[in-house]
This record gives structure tokens, sequence and C-alpha cells, in this order.
């Protein structure tokens, strides 16, 4: 097999290594009362506790991502997604541990895994993939990798909720049972490959010099902001549209997740049109915050039209994530070096941000009440438009530069 088309191929095992974590952490998130009345009985349990998977999965994604880079550089581009795999095959063992926290410890190794699969993602693209166009489409099919293994469980908890409820363990094993398989496809396809590669800027890229990039905190933090409402709207809202609501927690998320698929090949599409980026990152930015308050407007009020806006909401969250998450690859004289120890620690800012904004509003929650909790949710889904508004233009206009020319 040539070298581009082993590149290719170790491109499609990580993009369903990614999309099989997003199975498994929906699925157990939307598990997440019948997992605790496994473990706790009858009793009640606050939202922090019950909230605790996620919370593990998330933190475990700060950290994860700096490991991941530093991983990559120690063990190579074949072994380091090996150790990934590995870590995520603990999705396993934790459905069969006696109590819930080593089950939620089983589970933050999974998230572990999850986190270090995205970051090996971009090198391996920066490593095979030198065409623009083709760099931006590849980008965005990773981007909606996560939002299929989403759109999968919805749809499968929509259609079967009964029979996957009535055993969540025996549920759990099929999904994270595809992680085994993707474990021994990759000892099979992936090979290694040189991370430092000459380009035109040689200039030294370390983790000093990225936290010394201004760009790498306002693209992470805004990242933060955007993550609240992308992850709590596809895993933590559930149960609690369930239970406040109206609303069926799984058909928002299929509704979120599916228009997401649509919203990322309209991303694709506008992105190769070479537009200025973050007028379309802004607008896209406040139509997703805005559609979503609607839903949770109107979930007690009509519930129909609150899908529809939880649609919108997805649709153009999908459509500035590819463009968001190319805009670091934009930058000039990118190697798979460069881009990993950029994204290492660009993953952990934001999962670290949209951590404490999920605790603060899990706490709020349980404290003070559904309505002012969804104050507090979208006041931390805003500070994306507010750091969007820092970022630089990777795309400036080219007309004026053409009209000169002629």
């Amino acid at each position: 097999m040539s070298t581009t088309k082993k590149g290719y191929f170790m491109m499609v095992v990580l993009w369903f290594a990614y999309a099989t974590f997003a199975m498994n952490w929906v699925a157990g998130s939307s598990l997440t009362p019948q997992v605790t009345q496994h473990f706790f009985g009858n009793q009640s349990v606050d939202p922090l506790i019950s909230q605790l998977v996620n919370y593990s999965i998330t933190t475990a994604r700060v950290f994860a991502n700096i490991l991941a880079a530093l991983v990559l550089i120690k063990l190579g581009p074949k072994k380091a997604p090996l150790l990934a795999l590995f870590f995520l095959m603990m999705s396993i063992v934790a459905i069969y541990l006696p109590n819930y926290w080593a089950y939620t410890a089983a589970r933050m190794v999974m998230g572990l895994g999850g986190s270090m699969i995205i970051v090996y993602m971009n090198p391996v693209v920066t490593r095979y993939v030198t065409n623009p166009t083709e760099k931006l489409r590849i980008n965005a099919l990773n981007t909606v990798s996560y939002n299929v293994g989403a759109f999968i469980v919805s749809v499968l908890f929509t259609l079967f909720a009964d029979q996957f409820i009535a055993n969540w363990e025996l549920t759990l094993t099929i999904f994270a049972s595809l992680t085994a398989v993707l474990f021994i496809l990759w000892m099979v396809v992936s090979e290694e490959f040189e991370l430092n590669e000459a380009t035109a800027d040689d200039t030294p890229y370390g983790y000093v010099d990225a936290i010394r990039d201004p760009f790498l905190w306002t693209y992470a933090i805004a990242f933060g902001g955007f993550l609240t409402l992308y992850i709590l709207s596809l895993v933590g809202l559930k149960p609690v549209f369930d239970t406040y609501t109206q609303l069926n927690g799984s058909l928002v998320n299929l509704f979120v997740s599916g228009a997401g698929i649509i919203g990322t090949f309209v991303g694709l599409w506008i992105g190769n049109l070479g537009k200025p980026r973050k007028p379309i990152l802004l607008i896209s930015g406040v139509m997703m915050i805005g559609s979503f308050m609607a839903t949770v407007a109107l979930a007690n009020v009509f519930p129909i039209l609150a899908y529809l806006f939880a649609f919108l909401s997805g649709f153009a969250m999908y459509v500035q994530y590819p463009i968001f998450m190319n805009l670091a690859h934009e930058r000039k004289g990118m190697t798979p070096q460069k881009i990993t120890v950029l994204f290492g620690l660009f993953w952990a800012i934001a999962y670290a941000t949209q951590t404490l904004f999920t605790i603060a509003w899990s706490y709020t929650l349980g404290q003070f009440g559904y309505t002012l909790s969804m104050i507090v949710f979208f006041l931390f889904c805003s500070v994306y438009i507010i750091f969007g508004l820092f970022l630089p233009e990777t795309k400036p206009r080219e007309k004026n530069v053409q009209k000169m020319s002629a």
C-alpha cells in the first residue's frame, strides 16, 4: 500500500475512533438515571453528582490534550494513537466495576483516550494533505465525526428507548466493543512518519512559544464558550429537558446532531469560497446561541417550535465549526509538530474553560433551579462571541488587491 493511501486509512480509523468515543459518551450520559439508580438505589442524587461522569470526562480532556502532544513526541505517530485507543477501551471495563466512583474513574480514562485521538488527527492531516481545499474538507469531516456518533446514538435512543434503558450495561457494552475493532485496525494500517518537516518557516515552536502566543488564548477561550453549548446540547441537557420541560431530550439531541451534519457540509462549501472567516464565525455564533435560547424559552410553551430552533442551532453550530477549527491550519509555517503543540494546549484550555462553566451551571441548577441555571448557561456560551471578536482574520478580502493589480 502506498504511503498516501496509508495516510488516508489512518485518518479513517481515527475518524471512526472519535465517532465511537462520542457514541460511548452520549450513550452513557443518556443512561445517567439508570446508572445512578444502579449504584445509589432510589435515593435522591444531586445534579453535581449525577453529572460527575461528564465533569470527569471533560476534566480528563484538559490534561489529555497536553499529555497527547508529549506522548506523540515520545512514542511517535504510530504508537501514540494505539495508546489512546487502549484508553478508549476502558469504556468496556467501566461498565462492570463495583461502584459509581470506580465507574467514573474508568470513564475518565476513556475521556483521556478520546481527547488524545482528536489531537492526533491534526498531525496526520498536516503530514498527508498539502492542498488547502482538501485540508479544509478533511478537517470538516473530522469535526463532524463526533456529531455522527452522537446522531446515531440519538436516533437509536429515540426509536428503541425502552430496550436500551432495560439493560444499560448491555447497551454500553455494545457501543464500547466497537473500540476494540479500531484498535486492531490501527495496528494493521498505521505507519510512522516524521513530525518535524522542513518548511519555509523553521522558527522553533514549543510549549513556551505557544503559551506566549495571544492567538492560542483567544482561540481556546472562545472555543470554551462554544463547547459549553456544544457539549451540553448533545450530552448534559437531555435528563434536564426530560425533567423540567415538555421536550424529549433524545429528540433535542437528534435535531442538534442531525442538523450539525448538514451544517458541516454547508460550512465546508462556504469555507472553500475563500471568504473572510470572522464574519462567518460571528454571524453563525449569534444564530447558534439565539436559536438555542429560543429552544429553551419555548420548551414548555410550544415544544414543536422549540425542536425547530434546536435544529437551527445545530445547523449554525456546525456551519462555523470546520471553519473555526481550520483557522490554526491556515496560519503560516505549520508543521505536524507545531500543530500538535498548539492543539494540545488549545484543547486543554478550551476544555478547562468549558468544565468550569459546566460545574457552575450544575451548581446553579441544584441550588437555584432550572430558570436561573439556563440564564447562567447562556452567559457562558456568549464567551464565544466576545472572544471571537478578537480572533485574527486568516482570509482577508482580496477584492481590492485584484482591482489594484488590474
